[in-house]
């Protein structure tokens, strides 16, 4: 008990405060009727008149009610729908008849007629309200329908005999009252058992329509209390005992009362919560439900016969032909229920094995499906690459799904700024056409699954299942499975569903875990590859280059006075000098090469198949952009120019492993950084001079020319020229390799002596003094004796003592003429006259290569050996060098 006070307290407080108002005003309804018959105040109109007006509240309540509920849009079928319209006419017409009898009672103190004009509503609301509750039930297979039907049947009729014999037949063959009279009064029975009928019909039906159970449950009784209240006043009449508010006109007001409250209660708490306590009754009690509806017609059609032929056997000691005609009746009725009940089993049989078979079907394709995605799941998650992982998703989910093709949508990034666009990524198994093709690629995004229809041009028809691709409730795209001239089942849709979730998944996790891998492989701040990534893509490159015999450069890129742009504008500004960069070497670089940032203010470009030369016009091509674009600050107009340094280094040339080509290259880039055009690259004739350093004998004499170049960074360039300029002459000429070696260390070490000579003289930014160039002359003789000392020396000791001879004797330190001159001294002298001319000093800058040519030929005869200035200018001609040069090579260095 303590149980159902909690639950009708905590319905009470889920009321509205209609439903609660109503709810009361039932109550007092009710409270109200129970009151004026017990005490009956006032006088014997007045209580007469009261009742005839109470019992019109009810029907009138009750028409309303199915009113309302009838136009609510919470109707299962169209069929209920127009039921309650019914059950609200035929309350409707009850309360017109109600309102007749009262008006004529009441209102005009008249006996009511019968028949009269009541009659017509009373009798009236029996078809619509039996045809309306018969609609209730038409969603039935026909079977259980009809034999639900004859359980009724035979239950009213068991109730009939016993009405018939003691009531109707006596007022039928007893009453002096007309055929029509006869009818009418007849009416009233049959329409009360017809509404047995229909309560026990749906009393045993509702259990097929839960939604329906508790209003059914309302109709019934309803149904019931009329039907009762009808009999008991054709009884009380046939007495003539029947007085206006008697105890048995409860049954009017209560019934209809009862309906409205099936009509409401569906509108206002449609969801039965029967369902939820019927998990909870016991077994044992729902299977003595179900024997008692199958018995129950049984028992009552054996008690109402045994009652009428026992009563009818003691009036006579016979049995009359009625009785016999009932009883055949009802045993007819019993046998047409064993046919349908036959009927209905065997419905249900085939039910069964039609469920059963269905049931297994769907095991199997649930089975199928959970195969697919347990393949499908083990196969994307095998992998963390994003493209092996699409491949797959395509592959098992056409496979899955039975699908003759497979389309991903997938969200990309847009550009800088851009907003996320939608991109069809692939397509598989699909007609080529290309109207086809922008159908697909036309779809936006959908959060659901979607199906449509596409045609071809070829007029194909091909349905298109789509399921969003989801991971962290955000949605990355969309997959869609196309079959041609075959539709989607629901288990289809949520096939499709389930594999979006794993490949969504799957796809985002191969997509995080390649950004990952890119942003370990990638600068911060330039986004090209940092250091240990370029290593790698070197070793691969340098790899494929040798197994493919191929060439390959490497430029070693230095940023020249970064510090300054970090110390003077800060490092925001350092890093935007750095992007700029980055931007500039990728785009020049183009598609075959690569560029990344080595560190710092260092960045390596690697061009596949190029030479020194190809090298070199890229640089200058980056190097000339750069120191025209240069760097503009948002906040100021001005533009910064950019001043970059390149070492070039080639495979097989420099190198035969990548580590001699990086250390070549960087040692190029020191190089680069003391000349004028900033990039610097290995010659044949500093290859072989680096050969030389390599031998034991070299070894003293390299580390002489390190320390000139410590104390003269221009006499080291010089060196360097001058030997290549002199190899040009030693290779026109014919000379031996033995020869050609000599000449190699001579031009080198010919300016050694001038370590010899201080510093403010070596390094003075201008034209000497008199004195300082007497000082300045001793260089070739302190060379001598430097050179001379060292065992192996002997055959480069003209080229140092004799360099700065000239052909007409005027030259020093020996003053020497024509073929007095050793045969070295001549040759470098030519070579080092060109290398002082053409090469820029803080004082002057060089001449044009042509124009230093011209010098050479106008000092044959005089300052140069003819033959060997011959040679020479030979040499730059086949070099190209006798036209005006606007390509100037560059000072190459060791």
């Amino acid at each position: 008990m303590g149980r159902g006070i909690k639950r009708s307290y905590a319905f009470w407080k889920k009321c509205s405060r209609l439903q609660k108002i109503t709810l009361v005003m039932s109550l007092g309804y009710m409270a109200l009727f129970v009151f004026m018959l017990t005490v009956r105040p006032g006088s014997k109109d007045f209580y007469h008149g009261f009742q005839n007006i109470y019992q019109i509240l009810a029907p009138l309540w009750a028409s309303f009610a199915c009113f309302v509920y009838a136009r609510s849009p919470k109707h299962e079928t169209k069929s209920q729908k127009a039921a309650w319209w019914l059950i609200g006419l035929g309350c409707l017409s009850f309360t017109a008849g109600q309102t007749t009898w009262t008006v004529i009672e009441t209102f005009m103190g008249q006996e009511v007629p019968f028949p009269g004009w009541p009659d017509v509503g009373y009798l009236g609301s029996y078809p619509f309200l039996l045809v309306g509750v018969c609609m209730l039930l038409y969603s039935q297979h026909v079977a259980s329908r009809a034999r639900l039907f004859l359980d009724s049947t035979i239950t009213v009729a068991s109730l009939a005999i016993l009405m018939w014999y003691f009531l109707i037949e006596k007022m039928w063959v007893g009453s002096d009252d007309s055929l029509l009279n006869k009818i009418i009064s007849a009416a009233y029975p049959i329409g009360d058992f017809a509404a047995i009928f229909m309560a026990t019909v749906i009393l045993k039906g509702c259990a097929r329509s839960s939604s329906l159970r508790r209003s059914i449950a309302f109709i019934a009784t309803g149904l019931a209390m009329i039907s009762l209240a009808d009999g008991n006043f054709q009884y009380m009449n046939l007495k003539e005992t029947y007085e206006t508010g008697s105890w048995a006109d409860w049954g009017w007001s209560f019934g209809f009362l009862a309906i409205g409250f099936g009509a409401i209660t569906a509108h206002w708490w449609p969801k039965s919560d029967s369902a939820h306590q019927q998990r909870h009754i016991n077994q044992r009690l729902r299977n003595a439900a179900n024997m008692v509806r199958v018995v129950a017609p049984y028992i009552l059609v054996i008690v109402a016969l045994g009652i009428v032929i026992v009563d009818d056997f003691i009036r006579d000691r016979q049995i009359s032909t009625s009785v016999y005609t009932e009883a055949i009746i009802v045993f007819t009725l019993v046998m047409l229920r064993q046919v349908f009940m036959l009927a209905e089993n065997v419905s249900l049989s085939r039910q069964m094995s039609a469920l059963n078979e269905n049931l297994e079907s769907l095991v199997e394709q649930r089975t199928s499906q959970l195969t697919a995605i347990q393949k499908l799941t083990r196969a994307v998650n095998n992998t963390l690459k994003f493209e092996e992982v699409l491949s797959e998703s395509l592959r098992h989910s056409k496979i899955a799904l039975n699908a003759g093709g497979v389309v991903v949508w997938l969200n990309e990034e847009g550009e800088s700024g851009q907003p996320m666009k939608v991109k069809l990524h692939t397509a598989e198994g699909l007609p080529a056409d290309i109207p086809f093709r922008l159908q697909l690629e036309d779809m936006p995004l959908r959060p659901t699954v979607e199906s449509l229809i596409l045609r071809s041009t070829s007029d194909e028809t091909w349905n298109c299942l789509r399921a969003p691709l989801t991971w962290q409730h955000r949605q990355i795209g969309m997959i869609g499975v196309l079959r041609e001239n075959n539709t989607f089942s629901h288990a289809d849709e949520d096939l499709l569903e389930s594999i979006g979730l794993e490949i969504g998944t799957a796809l985002e996790h191969a997509r995080e875990h390649s950004n990952a891998l890119a942003a370990a492989d990638r600068d911060s701040v330039t986004n090209l590859l940092n250091h240990r990534a370029v290593h790698q893509r070197l070793e691969r490159m340098f790899k494929a280059a040798k197994q493919e015999e191929q060439s390959l450069a490497i430029m070693m890129v230095d940023l020249n006075n970064f510090k300054l742009f970090n110390d003077t504008y800060g490092h925001v500004i350092g890093d935007q000098v750095l992007k700029t960069v980055a931007k500039v070497l990728t785009e020049e670089v183009g598609d075959g090469a690569l560029a990344a940032r080595y560190g710092g203010d260092e960045f390596i470009i690697i061009i596949p198949g190029a030479s020194a030369e190809k090298a070199h016009v890229m640089a200058t091509g980056i190097r000339t952009r750069l120191q025209s674009e240069g760097f503009c600050r948002s906040t100021d107009e001005r533009t910064i120019p950019i001043s970059l340094s390149f070492g070039i280094a080639c495979f097989p040339d420099d190198g035969e492993s990548r580590h001699e080509l990086l250390t070549i290259a960087d040692s190029n880039l020191y190089s680069a950084k003391n000349t004028d055009t900033g990039i610097a690259w290995t010659s044949d004739s500093q290859r072989a001079n680096r050969e030389l350093r390599a031998e034991a004998s070299f070894e003293v004499l390299d580390a002489l020319i390190t320390a000139v170049d410590n104390k003269d960074r221009y006499t080291r360039k010089h060196s360097e020229d001058v030997t290549e300029y002199a190899l040009w002459t030693a290779e026109e000429l014919g000379l031996s390799e033995e020869t050609m070696r000599t000449i190699r260390i001579g031009g080198l070490l010919h300016d050694v002596g001038k370590i010899g000579v201080p510093d403010d003289i070596l390094r003075k930014p201008g034209r000497l003094t008199p004195e300082e160039y007497e000082i300045m002359k001793r260089h070739p003789r302190l060379g001598e004796l430097i050179v001379g000392g060292i065992p192996g020396m002997e055959s480069i000791i003209d080229a140092v003592r004799s360099h700065h001879e000239r052909w007409d004797g005027q030259g020093y330190p020996d003053q020497l003429a024509g073929e007095q001159i050793p045969f070295m001294g001549r040759l470098l002298a030519v070579a080092d006259a060109f290398s002082a001319m053409t090469t820029d000093r803080p004082y002057r800058k060089g001449m044009d290569f042509s124009v230093a040519i011209g010098e050479i030929r106008a000092g044959m005869g005089t300052q140069f050996d003819p033959t060997m200035a011959d040679a020479f200018i030979n040499a730059c001609n086949k070099r190209g060098l006798l036209a005006e040069v606007t390509d100037i090579p560059v000072r190459k260095a060791a």
